[in-house]
Protein backbone atom coordinates (compact mmCIF):
# COMPACT_ATOMS: atom_id res chain seq x y z
CA UNK A 1 0.00 0.00 0.00
CA UNK A 2 2.81 2.59 0.84
CA UNK A 3 4.36 2.25 -2.90
CA UNK A 4 0.99 3.48 -3.96
CA UNK A 5 0.39 6.15 -1.85
CA UNK A 6 4.18 7.33 -2.90
CA UNK A 7 3.41 7.02 -6.28
CA UNK A 8 0.23 9.11 -5.86
CA UNK A 9 1.98 11.46 -3.71
CA UNK A 10 5.12 12.40 -6.78
CA UNK A 11 1.72 12.81 -8.90
CA UNK A 12 -0.45 15.08 -7.08
CA UNK A 13 3.44 16.72 -6.41
CA UNK A 14 3.86 16.78 -10.12
CA UNK A 15 -0.11 18.32 -11.30
CA UNK A 16 1.09 21.07 -7.96
CA UNK A 17 3.82 21.97 -9.99
CA UNK A 18 1.91 21.87 -13.24
CA UNK A 19 -0.62 24.16 -11.93
CA UNK A 20 2.06 26.65 -10.52
CA UNK A 21 3.98 26.99 -14.06
CA UNK A 22 0.49 27.47 -15.89
CA UNK A 23 0.04 30.46 -13.69
CA UNK A 24 2.72 31.90 -13.51
CA UNK A 25 2.77 31.62 -17.64
CA UNK A 26 -0.54 33.00 -17.67
CA UNK A 27 -2.02 30.19 -19.05
CA UNK A 28 -5.48 30.11 -20.16
CA UNK A 29 -8.00 30.18 -16.80
CA UNK A 30 -9.47 27.40 -18.51
CA UNK A 31 -6.77 25.67 -18.64
CA UNK A 32 -5.79 26.46 -14.99
CA UNK A 33 -9.14 25.30 -14.12
CA UNK A 34 -8.85 22.02 -15.51
CA UNK A 35 -5.51 21.41 -14.15
CA UNK A 36 -6.52 22.36 -10.58
CA UNK A 37 -9.44 20.17 -11.13
CA UNK A 38 -7.54 17.16 -11.84
CA UNK A 39 -5.03 18.05 -8.99
CA UNK A 40 -8.34 18.05 -6.49
CA UNK A 41 -9.76 14.82 -7.48
CA UNK A 42 -6.05 13.05 -7.15
CA UNK A 43 -5.60 14.66 -3.86
CA UNK A 44 -8.89 13.47 -2.95
CA UNK A 45 -7.81 9.99 -3.87
CA UNK A 46 -4.60 10.45 -2.27
CA UNK A 47 -6.22 10.71 0.76
CA UNK A 48 -8.79 8.24 0.41
CA UNK A 49 -5.39 5.63 0.64
CA UNK A 50 -4.25 6.94 3.47
CA UNK A 51 -7.04 6.52 5.32
CA UNK A 52 -8.09 3.13 3.64
CA UNK A 53 -4.00 2.11 5.27
CA UNK A 54 -5.05 4.19 8.44
CA UNK A 55 -8.06 2.10 9.05
CA UNK A 56 -6.55 -1.31 8.10
CA UNK A 57 -3.76 -0.67 9.70
CA UNK A 58 -0.82 -0.80 7.11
Amino acid sequence: MTTEIGKQRALVAQLHHELYQAKIHSESLAKIEKLRRKMVAEEKKLNMMIFAAQVKGD
